[in-house]
């Protein structure tokens, strides 16, 4: 893997500058790429991974609104005289497997999913291929669209071949030779599963007993698990017989997935995802992190995975905001509901405050910097209403907050989140207790709406 990693800067085949690596395995790399300036991602393979070329080929040819394309491929000779094959694919903005260790699908945004997805298997069964290799990592946001991976699709009946490794997500006959639609099926199934649960079902490999499934799959995704997880492929459903199950018992589709109860992550996995050990964003050697803003897909396009596209988006980006981006000052001056030194907020006394205890007189406070949270455009755009978080802060005698608490998360773990952050970095004129400063205890209100944030502070303790 340091080999690949040392070739940063160079530019293949004269055109394709190897801009910055984004991950992979002794068996290749990917890298942020260029063409047409646009941004695109290029895989590098060893010159003596025949068949995988010959899978890229076969993929070019393909036009699906759902499927990442192959945009061009080559063979390069390095400049250390090594040769090796080379694919520029569309770039990817996030991938599942990046999400799943933060959060859960909820059901509406697992039928989002799962409805491009079918229409790709469609797509590719009727042409007399297989995709080979569903998984999360392979499910991508792309822009306003969600499409999967494209480089590892492959006849019908063609075995895996040498150059990959067996992952969690193959079917039992892949071991043994060809694979076939159900193949596809079962790897969905999977992928289904651990979407809704961050779990893959159990299951003994030497046996022939259908896995065992978590018991809190909802329905209808708990009867389409069980019956693509069937352990002999003629008992499988097909992607139609999954499409008319789904369809029998819609899922309420909500345009504020967002908005919706965060499902938090406390239990190990069985088997982590694999993406998630790369550094964002973590490609998949086998199948490359690609992607760029693709057309309108057909029956329901966009709006069929707008659903699961914030979600895969803006979740992860909640995240990194999380760990690196620094939040938006604002002075208090320049919000209305802001309280100033001038006109400062009634407090609320409680009546055990020591203000009531002494009676006496506590100074004015005020908020001296406000800071809001970070929060994208698009994923203010994906509320309806109004989602309130509260947040409690205390305050020490330099005005600084010493520890900030969640008191309601408006039913989104991501906005909380954002709020508690941003919350942590607020500072204060304290109150004084005859003339001396004093910690003081305040209430922050957030309020997310489509046009933007408001905070709204009030101080609990000490009363006036």
């Amino acid at each position: 893997m340091d080999m690949w990693q040392q070739w940063e800067g160079r530019v293949v085949s004269g055109r394709f500058p190897l801009l910055r690596y984004l991950g992979g395995s002794e068996q290749g790399a990917v890298y942020l790429t260029e063409i047409d300036g646009s941004k695109a991602a290029i895989k590098l393979i060893p010159a003596d991974a025949e068949l995988q070329v010959s899978r890229w080929e076969l993929a070019a040819k393909l036009s699906h609104p759902h499927l990442l394309r192959i945009l061009h491929t080559g063979r390069w000779r390095a400049d250390d005289q090594r040769d090796v094959h080379f694919a520029v694919m569309e770039y990817a903005d996030e991938n599942l497997a990046q999400i799943l260790p933060s959060r859960l699908l909820t059901p509406a945004e697992a039928s989002e999913m799962l409805i491009p997805t079918l229409d790709v298997l469609d797509y590719l069964h009727g042409q007399g291929m297989v995709h080979g290799n569903i998984k999360p990592a392979n499910i991508m946001a792309v822009g306003d669209e969600l499409k999967l991976s494209s480089d590892g699709i492959r006849p019908t009946g063609e075995s895996e071949g040498t150059f990959e490794e067996a992952n969690p997500y193959d079917a039992p006959e892949n071991a043994s030779g060809a694979i076939s639609p159900s193949s596809d099926t079962w790897s969905l199934g999977l992928t289904l599963v651990e979407a809704l649960t961050n779990r893959l079902p159990t299951w003994d490999r030497t046996t022939e007993n259908d896995r065992e499934l978590p018991e809190n799959i909802p329905p209808p995704f708990n009867d389409i698990a069980k019956h693509c997880l069937s352990w002999h492929p003629g008992r499988r459903w097909s992607t139609a017989e999954i499409r008319k199950r789904l369809d029998e018992a819609p899922v309420t589709r909500k345009e504020d997935v967002v908005d919706q109860q965060l499902s938090e992550v406390a239990e190990a996995r069985e088997f982590p995802a694999p993406a998630a050990q790369w550094s964002v964003p973590p490609p998949d050697v086998r199948e490359a992190i690609v992607g760029q803003p693709g057309t309108k897909g057909q029956r329901r396009g966009g709006r069929v995975a707008a659903a699961v596209i914030i979600a895969l988006v803006l979740i992860a980006a909640g995240v990194r905001l999380f760990q690196h981006s620094p939040q938006t000052q604002q002075p208090v001056s320049t919000t209305a509901t802001q309280p100033s030194a001038a006109s400062p907020m009634p407090p609320t006394q409680p009546a055990s405050s020591p203000a009531s205890r002494t009676n006496a007189s506590v100074g004015h406070d005020a908020v001296t910097r406000k800071v809001l949270p970070d929060v994208p455009r698009k994923a203010r755009g994906t509320i309806s209403g109004t989602v309130t978080v509260k947040v409690k802060v205390d305050v020490d005698t330099s005005g600084a907050v010493s520890h900030a608490a969640l008191v309601s998360s408006g039913g989104s773990g991501y906005f909380a989140n954002q709020a508690l952050l941003a919350a942590h970095q607020w500072t204060f004129t304290p109150p004084t207790v005859d003339g001396r400063a004093v910690p003081s205890e305040w209430s922050l209100r957030f309020e997310f709406k489509r046009k933007g944030i408001k905070a709204i502070p009030q101080r609990t303790s000490p009363g006036a």
